[in-house]
């Protein structure tokens, strides 16, 4: 049954195969339907027109489950998910995935270069998935344009499960992946795979989207070989208005040590995307300063230090608002402290108007005789012109103390005569 004619296809399981999606070194992919859960499915099988020793077969096959295992133990909303797996009589092994719609890389590196905004997320996104899966022990070994789909959503990384036959011999001859234009040295001359390994992988398909070249390009597999065991590919930032550090992070990446390299994939992509996101000035050459295009994680920070700046200032000023209403109260306390103190000098002011009147008194009593009006007025001068108390009308015409006191000596005398 060839898989170009996937609508004649015999159910798959429970899965009803749609059409063909795709053919690979190694298998082909159907679109098929979940009638139990009503969804559309990926459907991976071995090609059937695969050559290889039956022991190798069914070391692929082994290898085939338990990759499809460990895939399942991947959650990452930029890794597709592994939804089942089973054994058809007639088709043998197939794994059931995640159908994520879109683009792959490769088709959208084919229309041009990816620009650094773009290429910053991407970073970030297959980074941090690359780095997810090596957390659980899950290896891709096969990381390239090919098996990375854009979606709505983000970018979703395929082919879990059977992207590297496990035979190391396979891998060097080339007979069933092709060109290794993205394997990382240690693959090639060694036949070892780790987290490392499939970093360079990344950073070889990162520089290929940056710049819509090869890192290591070649005629055949052997001189691509060769290139990536030898040569240090050119940089990229001058040639795509990139910043100069582009240059050497994606070589730290490419670096053919693997100690070399970045400690994780999520490092590489989380620094790459921190340099594509610093314009450099040739990218915007006529316009002013503030239009330049600022790195996507600078922006908030900046609007944080506006608002930091705003609020801070408006509750100064509420501060200095409260501030300015307490002194407000707690004066008036010393107002009315301050009257009550002034209280004393008042009753000290009465005292002193009542000491005339006991002298009035004493003089009365004294002369038994009727004293001259102005003797009266002299008295009663002082009393009104030394305090005015409250309810207390000042007199008219106030006679002058000097004026007052000689009335006084003068009719004193005579009152005081036998």
């Amino acid at each position: 049954m060839d898989a170009e004619g996937a609508l004649d296809f015999a159910p798959i399981g429970r899965y009803q195969p749609v059409r063909l999606l795709g053919r690979g070194a190694m298998g082909r992919v159907l679109l098929g339907h979940d009638p139990v859960v009503d969804r559309p499915v990926a459907i991976k099988l071995l090609r059937d027109d695969l050559v290889i020793p039956p022991e190798q077969k069914d070391a692929l096959i082994d290898r085939m489950r338990q990759e499809a295992r460990a895939s399942a133990r991947v959650t990452h909303p930029n890794i597709v998910g592994l939804y089942d797996m089973g054994e058809d009589p007639e088709l043998g092994l197939y794994l059931v995935f995640e159908y994520a719609e879109g683009l792959t890389l490769e088709q959208r590196i084919s229309r041009g270069p990816l620009g650094a905004e773009a290429g910053a997320k991407l970073a970030r996104e297959l980074g941090d998935a690359l780095t997810t899966a090596h957390a659980v022990g899950v290896l891709h070994r096969d990381v390239k344009p090919q098996n990375i789909i854009l979606t709505p959503t983000g970018a979703k990384i395929a082919d879990f499960g059977i992207a590297r036959v496990p035979d190391s011999t396979l891998t060097r001859d080339g007979g069933l992946l092709g060109t290794p234009a993205y394997s990382a040295p240690e693959c090639i001359t060694k036949g070892t795979f780790s987290p490392l390994s499939d970093q360079f992988s990344l950073a070889a398909t990162l520089y290929e989207a940056l710049s819509q070249t090869r890192a290591f390009p070649g005629e055949d597999a052997v001189s691509v070989a060769t290139r990536i065991t030898t040569d240090t590919p050119p940089g990229i930032a001058t040639l795509c208005g990139l910043d100069p550090h582009v240059d050497a992070i994606l070589l730290r990446g490419l670096a053919k040590t693997p100690a070399d390299r970045f400690p994780s994939a999520r490092e590489l992509g989380e620094t790459l995307a921190e340099a594509l996101g610093i314009p450099t000035r040739k990218m915007l050459p006529t316009l002013p300063d503030e239009h330049h295009r600022r790195a996507p994680w600078q922006a908030p920070a900046e609007r944080r230090g506006v608002r930091t700046f705003v609020g801070g200032a408006a509750l100064g000023g509420l501060l200095g608002v409260a501030a300015l209403q307490l002194s407000n109260v707690l004066r008036e306390p010393d107002a009315g402290n301050a009257a009550d103190a002034a209280g004393p000098p008042h009753v000290a002011i009465a005292w002193l108007a009542e000491k005339p009147a006991q002298h009035r008194a004493t003089d009365t009593g004294a002369s038994a005789g009727s004293p001259s009006s102005s003797a009266r007025k002299a008295t009663r001068a002082p009393a009104t012109t030394s305090a005015e108390p409250a309810g207390v009308p000042a007199p008219t015409a106030p006679a002058a103390p000097e004026k007052a006191t000689k009335p006084d000596a003068s009719t004193e005398t005579p009152d005081n005569v036998p």
